[in-house]
């Protein structure tokens, strides 16, 4: 699942919080459980902006376009730069999960994420700052609607990964 059109096209460091909110129903139809396998990040270091540290938390929740609600993992991670940074999870979620960069080991709001210069397809806000995990902002460069970070999810929707109904899902 991705909203991004994966082409890095913006760099930011804004909010000590820079995240994805997915909803299944825009990818499959309807709103389905997720399997999260994994998810991909890319980041960007700039020479005029030096990153303290290349080290931040990769955090999924459940939760809706509100924001985060129930913690479902926390991974350290290193970022590299321009490289696609991928963290590996194999977790259960709801229908509408987030996925974000937490930067709270640095002092700067570093690693810097890259961003698309595209609205998103779907006619509404996915990507999201914050100071505090509570108030959510859209990520808006350019025109009403927010293009999006270069955070995606490699995933498995309704059952299981082990399941027959998983297996077949590869195949259609």
């Amino acid at each position: 699942m991705q909203y991004d059109d994966g082409t890095a096209w913006w760099v930011t460091w804004t909010g000590h919080y820079r995240g994805v909110w997915f909803n299944s129903a825009d990818f499959y139809g309807t709103q389905s459980a997720i399997y999260l396998h994994s998810s991909k990040l890319w980041f960007y270091h700039h020479e005029d902006y030096p990153w303290d540290t290349s080290s931040f938390y990769c955090e999924v929740y459940n939760g809706g376009v509100s924001g985060p609600e129930t913690e479902l993992a926390e991974t350290s991670v290193m970022a590299q730069h321009y490289t696609l940074c991928s963290v590996e999870y194999g977790i259960n979620c709801e229908a509408e999960m987030w996925i974000f960069v937490n930067t709270e080991m640095s002092s700067g709001n570093w690693p810097s994420i890259l961003g698309d210069n595209t609205p998103n397809w779907t006619g509404h806000s996915h990507s999201f700052y914050s100071e505090d995990i509570i108030v959510w902002e859209p990520w808006i460069i350019q025109g009403p609607v927010a293009n999006d970070y270069l955070i995606s999810t490699d995933d498995w929707v309704g059952l299981s990964q082990t399941t027959w109904g998983g297996i077949k899902r590869m195949f259609r």
